[in-house]
């Protein structure tokens, strides 16, 4: 065997072990960045910020000194405001435990796994539990989920059937419920989450030569008004009429009036794009 090949096999043999046994007692840790975070403030019986919605969530925050326990769970506030018949989830609350009693406060980080929904009022329930024996304290925080209707904005390309012509386009996406981009489209009330109404204006000139026979509704731009379809996170399909004036077919009326063609739409959705 020839002296490097001897070389090469000898490091092998020894640097494998090692290598196997880093992966086996170091593996990376997982990634949470996507996963949004809200902190509890137990004293003031608040969170931070908004809850997230349509995707999991972690809760942080200080467990009181000596606990050995916490068990989380969450209730959904009717809008009558009525507190005494709330339906507590789930039903195996969450739990941590800080792994051995502690003299000091501890952060808790808690997975809140099934998604909430939009627009509306939770109660969330921490239960921590002592070391001593039927110890414990309860504390409840309010929050709300987003509950803002959705705009977006977005630009493609159309197709007007009834006139033969192609023109690019900026349109004004409008949902009628709270939108969360990190939500995957598949779960949560698809639909309502994918369809919008859309409003915008072409950008390229829809008329013909010398605005003979049809010109723009405004300058040389047509009113797009329709739907749009998410197909994926940023790519929407569409459809609705172009609106734009158009040349009577009676000689007698020079004077154009609007009218409208059919349209059918591609288009990406600036606002994911940019995120």
């Amino acid at each position: 065997m020839p002296t490097w090949a001897f070389a090469v096999l000898t490091t092998l043999l020894l640097t494998g072990p090692a290598v196997a046994q880093t992966a086996e007692f170091s593996p990376p840790p997982a990634n949470t960045d996507r996963t949004a975070t809200v902190m509890v403030d137990l004293a003031a019986g608040a969170f931070d910020r908004v809850l997230p919605f349509d995707v999991p969530f972690f809760i942080t925050g200080q467990a009181p000194a000596g606990t050995v326990s916490l068990e989380v769970q969450y209730a959904e506030l009717p809008a009558s405001g009525d507190a005494t018949q709330l339906v507590w989830m789930p039903n195996q609350p969450t739990r941590w435990s800080p792994g051995a009693p502690s003299a000091v406060d501890r952060t808790f980080l808690v997975l809140v796994r099934t998604p909430l929904s939009a627009g509306r009022r939770y109660w969330v329930r921490f239960v921590f539990r002592s070391a001593q024996p039927g110890a414990s304290a309860t504390f409840t925080a309010d929050g709300r989920t987003g509950q803002k209707n959705y705009v977006s904005v977005d630009a493609g390309l159309l197709y007007a059937g009834d006139i033969g012509i192609g023109a690019l386009y900026l349109g004004t996406n409008i949902y009628f419920r709270p939108i969360n981009k990190d939500a995957p489209l598949s779960e949560f009330g698809s639909l309502s989450r994918r369809l919008a109404l859309t409003v915008g204006a072409t950008v390229s000139s829809i008329a013909d030569e010398d605005n003979q026979t049809r010109s723009g509704l405004f300058w040389n731009q047509g009113l797009v008004l329709g739907a749009g379809y998410r197909i994926t996170s940023s790519l929407r399909g569409g459809g609705g009429v172009l609106v734009f004036r158009e040349s009577s077919s009676n000689p007698l009326i020079t004077k154009k009036s609007a009218t409208t063609a059919w349209y059918a739409s591609l288009s990406f959705d600036l606002n994911l794009l940019r995120d």
